[in-house]
């Protein structure tokens, strides 16, 4: 029996080549593109999941109340946490963590010098962040302040397996370590990168005693507490405000907990964490996966019951031979397995060929391969079978409802299922318009962060940093040289640029943070910023130390307006105002503008930028590149494109509108697919109206009216409940960038035109087919 029902499905798909095509297209687009979502997603929610004591691991988070509203901070003082350990019990381990790249050195080995991700860590890490070792043990290891550990590949690498690394010298930033373990690379979903792993104390010893002891003394390490299983979180967070409030000098600043889980999509906390994704996206890549395979789904359906109009005289006579109705269900879920089998393999044949691009895209290595992954297989094979079987449910109980008699009277369908199939296009058409209409708008927003004016020149900025201790010795006569390789218009020294400021502070007389940069007195006609009161730093000015330019925020703030220059700016030292700078982006736009004091240069120089040709930027690269080293005695320069990081601010958001782009294209396909499908269920309904309107002569204009008008009221129906959606999604995703466009009303227009056409076009295809049917060939089929 199985092999008859085999058998006659494989026959009604070489008949309905059309039909079955498109249906194994829709759900393996549908379930491909779910499949790559539920990756991705499962990837996000799987970050520091894979340690053993996660529920009860904490970072500590600095709220400071600001005038903009609460600012929060991972770096605190370094103090902090040793007195916490010991003065509050529910504290079973602490460690203090810096997560900075570090440069290392290791003798006799040629390519080894190169930057490395490193935790610099305190040995509580190890009692509640789990490390495989594959040599040494956790009782053995980092028992010296000079040990270090190193992660496997980079053993490999430098010393060609595990066991050589152990006892070797390497040297990292300022101080020799001894490797006296191993451990197994930490997997992709970590948000503590550490290719090697070393004491704080020791790494960071040149800070001195009062670098860890004293509470005013941050250098933003994060701190991590384990607290014991029965902690009650706000009463912890209660003693750790009190201890931080007799011991550290605010009134505006106060420590939160936050569980190891929430780390990975904390964008509103600044720290060294960098792969971070809004929980928004998270929800936003969950609707439009449950929109693409909802849409599958129904795109399956629709194409099944227009197919069944053509089916009607097959049940029919199935019906007066004896056929059951358990037998018509079962007829039609064989044939729904079948396709939707053949959609899963092109499914996963799909997923293989298009998650390199994805890893590509977000620029991190998932590790998956669904073939080496057979649970992944086996799971997607039983989810697409649940689908086969709901997709073949509502095709086969229309299909036994229907009556031998009015089978061969061809009696249309009844209202219930022209009802649903009406729904179902709606539906369709909603998902169609809100999705063209989302990554319409935020493709805008995010080409208005890019591209408006940000208050300073981007362009064309080479900026070249981590220097040698050499070159730091010849810092005027690097400088003096490198202006004069030809292409090179101007250069600067600071410590601070957009994107990249080292340091903040606040006065005790303002309630207001202060970002700030030490320039030289190039600076300003470099970065090509405008100084609208004042002037700016002179080389010949006496008293530089008490010199100061600031933003117009900052002057502002400090109720100075147009009157700043002359003013001074209490502190043990009263600084006096001498130019004001408009205001620039020094941050992403996604953040307000803050006060922002510029000050002379120190013997700290931070980075040299250069304002380069742009006619001729890579010749010029390469002569900076040449003259540098030659300045040097052979060091290699370090430099990045001032364009490239300010980029890099926007990366998440760049990466998510690709896939959102990427993943409307692919619901409008799947979208089109099922307008297809419907719209020639309803013109196949209608065959033999429009085979009597064209006896009685109705032309072929009153034929494409009489066809299409349900489908104008579909439109604007789905128009009423897409546009309010649309406005109150995006709304409230503008709403979290602190600069933003205003709701692109005609981009809105422009999608559901754009719907309207495609919608137009596909019923067009079906209605303009029916109208060139011979009615004779509609008439005499009675």
């Amino acid at each position: 029996m199985l092999r008859n029902y085999i058998k006659v499905a494989f026959r009604n798909l070489r008949r309905n080549k059309l039909y079955a095509g498109l249906n194994i297209l829709g759900l393996s687009i549908g379930l491909g593109s779910f499949f790559i979502i539920y990756l991705f997603l499962q990837n996000e929610l799987a970050y520091d999941q894979f340690h053993e004591k996660k529920d009860r691991i904490f970072r500590v988070i600095q709220v400071n109340n600001m005038d903009s509203g609460e600012e929060k901070s991972s770096g605190l003082t370094a103090a902090l946490g040793p007195i916490a350990k010991d003065e509050i019990p529910e504290i079973e381990a602490f460690s203090r963590l810096e997560n900075n790249p570090k440069n290392i050195v290791i003798k006799g080995i040629q390519d080894s010098i190169g930057s490395v991700s490193s935790a610099a860590i305190d040995r509580g890490f190890l009692e509640f962040f789990d490390l495989d070792f594959v040599v040494g043990d956790l009782s053995s290891v980092l028992k010296t302040p000079n040990s270090m550990l190193i992660n496997e590949s980079k053993a490999i690498q430098y010393f060609g397996s595990a066991n050589n690394a152990m006892g070797k010298v390497i040297k990292v930033g300022r101080v020799e370590l001894v490797v006296d373990g191993v451990y197994k690379d930490l997997p992709n979903t970590t948000s503590i990168k550490a290719e090697i792993i070393a004491l704080h104390t020791t790494v960071n010893a040149w800070r001195g005693d009062n670098g860890f002891s004293q509470w005013n003394a941050s250098y933003n390490d994060q701190t991590y507490f384990l607290l014991n299983k029965e902690a009650q979180i706000s009463e912890v967070e209660s003693k750790l405000n009190n201890l931080f409030k007799a011991n550290a000098i605010s009134e505006t600043r106060r420590l939160t907990l936050q569980p190891l889980a929430d780390v990975h999509f904390s964008l509103d906390v600044r720290g060294p964490v960098t792969e971070k994704t809004d929980r928004q996206y998270i929800f936003i890549f969950t609707l439009v996966a449950a929109f693409i395979l909802i849409c599958s789904v129904f795109n399956y359906v629709s194409l099944a019951l227009s197919q069944s109009i053509e089916r009607t005289k097959e049940i029919g006579v199935r019906k007066v031979s004896g056929a059951r109705n358990k037998e018509l269900y079962t007829q039609f879920l064989i044939e729904s397995i079948i396709q939707v089998f053949f959609s899963f393999l092109a499914a996963i044949i799909l997923v293989e060929l298009l998650l390199p691009q994805l890893e590509s895209l977000i620029d991190r290595s998932l590790a998956i391969s669904v073939f080496e992954r057979p649970e992944f297989l086996v799971k997607g094979l039983v989810f697409s079978l649940i689908i086969a079987g709901l997709c073949s449910l509502y095709p086969a109980y229309l299909s036994t409802r229907l009556n031998v008699v009015k089978i061969f009277k061809n009696v249309s369908g009844n209202f219930s299922t022209k009802r649903v199939i009406g729904a179902v296009s709606i539906f369709q058409i909603v998902v169609f318009i809100v999705l063209i209409c989302v990554s319409f708008t935020a493709n805008r927003q995010m080409q208005f962060l890019r591209n408006e004016n940000l208050g300073f020149d981007k362009e064309s900025q080479m900026v070249l940093s981590e220097f040698s201790r050499e070159a730091g010795s010849k810092k005027v006569l690097l400088k003096n040289e490198l202006l004069n390789v030809p292409g090179v218009i101007s250069g600067t020294y600071a410590t601070s640029i957009p994107s990249r400021v080292m340091g903040t502070m606040t006065f005790g007389d303002y309630d207001f943070r202060w970002n700030n940069f030490d320039v030289d007195p190039d600076y300003f006609k470099t970065m090509g910023m405008e100084i609208i009161q004042g002037r700016g730093f002179l080389p010949e000015d006496s008293d530089s130390s008490h010199l100061a330019i600031i933003n117009v925020t900052a002057a502002e703030k400090m109720g100075l307006g147009y009157n700043a220059v002359g003013k001074l700016i209490k502190q043990n030292v009263d600084i006096r105002i001498i130019g004001v700078v408009n205001d620039f982006h020094f941050a992403s736009k996604k953040e307000p503008i803050e006060a922002t004091l510029f000050e002379p240069l120190g013997e700290y120089f931070g980075v040299l930028v250069l304002k380069l040709d742009k006619e001729n930027m890579f010749s010029v690269v390469e002569s900076v590149k040449s003259k540098y080293s030659d300045l040097t005695s052979g060091d290699e320069a370090n430099f990045f494109f001032l364009e490239d990081q300010i980029n890099a601010q926007y990366k998440q958001e760049n990466v998510m509108i690709t896939m959102l782009n990427t993943f409307t294209v692919i619901a409008a396909l799947v979208a089109f697919i099922g307008l297809f499908g419907i719209a020639g269920y309803s013109v196949k309904r209608r065959l033999k109206e429009m085979g009597i309107r064209k006896v009685l002569g109705a032309g072929f204009l009153s034929i494409q009216k009489t066809l299409n008008v349900s489908s104008v009221w579909k439109l604007f129906i789905a128009v009423a409940i897409a546009v309010p959606v649309v406005v109150y999604w995006m709304d409230n995703w503008l709403s979290s960038f602190a600069y933003r466009i205003e709701m692109p009303v005609f981009l809105i227009f422009g999608a559901i035109a754009v719907a309207s056409i495609v919608i137009f076009i596909t019923v067009s295809i079906h209605s303009i087919k029916a109208y060139l049917i011979n009615p004779v060939e509609i008439l005499k089929d009675e």
